[in-house]
């Protein structure tokens, strides 16, 4: 998971979010506003696994989205309580999106949530996503990265 943070940008968007039944947490998947060549669209997502096996330690990557199932998988369901206060959370994990540097160039990771500069982020109205810390930067996603 190379170069996600970068000057250049790809436009997201939250989908509908689905209540868990019995909890009071909300989740979305966090899409790629272009399909680009996946007719489901793609999502932030895990990298290296699927649902509840997904590794935490692959970072974040761009993946097809799950939610055509009609259901959030536990890789891709992001709180949607918290996406207003800039925090990417993961529920099921209870990790957050986290950029190993505020620079051109890092990767998306996962952490234990914390409010610091590198895991608070701005989901734009137009779509793009950036650290508070550095709104000239957005998050890309390319075929290799």
């Amino acid at each position: 998971m190379k170069n996600i943070l970068a000057l250049s940008e790809v436009l997201l968007s939250v989908t509908s979010p689905v209540a868990l039944s019995g909890d009071n947490v909300s989740l979305a998947e966090v899409m790629l506003t272009a399909p680009l060549d996946e007719s489901r669209g793609y999502c932030l997502d895990i990298a290296g696994g699927k649902g509840a096996n997904a590794p935490l330690d692959k970072g974040l990557q761009a993946h097809t989205c799950y939610n055509y199932t009609g259901a959030i998988l536990e890789d891709q369901g992001f709180d949607t309580a918290l996406l207003s206060q800039g925090a990417f959370r993961i529920d099921y994990f209870d990790v957050c999106m986290s950029a190993s540097a505020i620079k051109a160039g890092a990767s998306l990771d996962l952490k234990a949530c914390e409010p610091t500069e590198t895991q608070t982020f701005s989901l734009k109205a137009n779509g793009q996503l950036s650290p508070n810390s550095d709104p000239s930067l957005c998050v890309t996603v390319d075929s290799e990265n």
